[in-house]
C-alpha cells in the first residue's frame, strides 16, 4: 500500500528542488516513514478491513517531508542543545517511550491509532 506517491511529496513546501532531493531520497523518505508508522501503531493500513485514515496518510507525508529535510540541516534530530557563534539553544523534543519521532504533532496522531492491550498485566 503506497500511503504517498514521490510527486505528492515533491509539491510539499522545501522538497520542490529535485537537484537536492532526488527521487530515490524521497522513496527511501517514504520508505522510512511508512516503517515508523508501521511499527509504532502496530497496523499495517490500506487493506479492506483496515482502511488507511487521512490522519495516517498525513503522518507519513509530514515524517518523509521531515526526514527529507533532515538530511541537509545542520541541526541534528532529537538534539537538546545546540550551540553556535550565536549562542546556546535549548530544544525541547527528546526521545521517549510515547515519542516515536521528533515531530509533537505527528506523536499526538501516532498515539491515537497506536494498538494496545486493554489492561495490564500485573
Amino acid at each position: 500500500m503506497s500511503y504517498v506517491t514521490i510527486d505528492e511529496l515533491r509539491a510539499l513546501d522545501g522538497l520542490e528542488d529535485s537537484s537536492l532531493f532526488a527521487d530515490s531520497t524521497l522513496s527511501e523518505a517514504i520508505d522510512y516513514a511508512v516503517e515508523t508508522v508501521e511499527s509504532y501503531t502496530g497496523q499495517k493500513w490500506g487493506t479492506a478491513e483496515n482502511p488507511t485514515p487521512a490522519t495516517i496518510e498525513w503522518c507519513v507525508r509530514t515524517l518523509a517531508r521531515q526526514y527529507c529535510l533532515d538530511l541537509v540541516s545542520r541541526i541534528p534530530d532529537r538534539a537538546l542543545q545546540l550551540q553556535s557563534e550565536f549562542g546556546s539553544i535549548q530544544l525541547s523534543q527528546a526521545g521517549g517511550t510515547w515519542r516515536p519521532t521528533s515531530l509533537p504533532e505527528v506523536n499526538a496522531q501516532l498515539n491515537r491509532y497506536r494498538v494496545r492491550l486493554p489492561f495490564i498485566f500485573m
